[in-house]
C-alpha cells in the first residue's frame, strides 16, 4: 500500500502545551507528537449519517503500514481529528477519525 499522506497523531491529552505565565507563551511538550506516513481520505456524508446517525461532522479513514501506539488526536491537513472508538492495543490498519469541531 502506497502512502501518500502525512498525519501528526497526538499521545496523551495532559500532553498538550501548557500556557506559562511568566513569559506569557505556550510551552509545547517535547516527544508528544509523530509524524506518520499514512493513506487518508474521507467517508462520503451520506455513509457517515447511514452509520453514526450524524450530519454536521466529517469521517476521516486513515491506514497505516506499521503499528501506530493508541493517540488521543491527529491534525491532518490542519484540522484535528480524534478517534471514534477507543484503542488499547497498537494499531495496524484503518483508523476512523471524527473531525473535532472548533467550538469545543
Amino acid at each position: 500500500m502506497k502512502t501518500p499522506h502525512t498525519i501528526t497523531l497526538i499521545y496523551g491529552e495532559q500532553e498538550r502545551p501548557k500556557y506559562d505565565p511568566v513569559t506569557g507563551t505556550y510551552k509545547p511538550v517535547e516527544g508528544t507528537q509523530k509524524e506518520t506516513p499514512c493513506f487518508a481520505n474521507y467517508v462520503t456524508q451520506e455513509r457517515v449519517f447511514e452509520q453514526y446517525g450524524d450530519r454536521k461532522h466529517r469521517v476521516l479513514v486513515v491506514r497505516f503500514n506499521q503499528e501506530q501506539k493508541p493517540f488521543t488526536e491527529a491534525v491532518y491537513n490542519g484540522k484535528t481529528y480524534r478517534p471514534i472508538e477507543r484503542i488499547d492495543a497498537p494499531i495496524k490498519g484503518a483508523v476512523r477519525l471524527r473531525e473535532v469541531s472548533d467550538e469545543h
